[in-house]
């Protein structure tokens, strides 16, 4: 009984290597493709449109971080990272802040129709 149990077990993690390797290989043939497409379900990333003036921000902010690169003086390389790093984090902010503020409204709509269901306790 205790063979057969090892046994199954060891069938079911050669099988679950295979399958990794058939998720994680390359160069595979029909069947492991279709496999493949059976075990992961693929997701496309949605690019979100940008506006040209984020985009225009975010090629100056980079285009500076290269420039800043390019010195010499390794001081100068140290200022000028921090600095575009707080660029940076700034207009992640602001477009963190933008993206709330558009989901913000349907929230507020889902709150409108909630009745209150906690009292206060003294």
């Amino acid at each position: 009984m205790i063979m057969l149990i090892a046994a199954t077990l060891l069938y079911v993690l050669v099988i679950a290597i295979c399958f990794t390797v058939i998720v994680k290989g390359h160069s595979l043939n029909f069947i492991e493709k279709r496999i493949k497409n059976v075990v992961v379900k693929e997701t496309t990333v949605e690019d979100k449109d940008i506006s040209e003036k984020e985009y225009h921000q975010a090629y100056e902010i980079v285009d500076d971080l290269a420039v800043v690169l390019e010195c010499n003086n390794d001081m100068v390389k140290y200022n000028g990272v921090k600095s575009v790093f707080k660029r940076v984090e700034a207009f992640r902010d602001q477009k963190q802040h933008t993206e709330h503020e558009q989901a913000a409204p349907a929230a507020e709509e889902t709150t409108k129709n909630k009745t209150a269901n906690l009292w206060v306790v003294k």
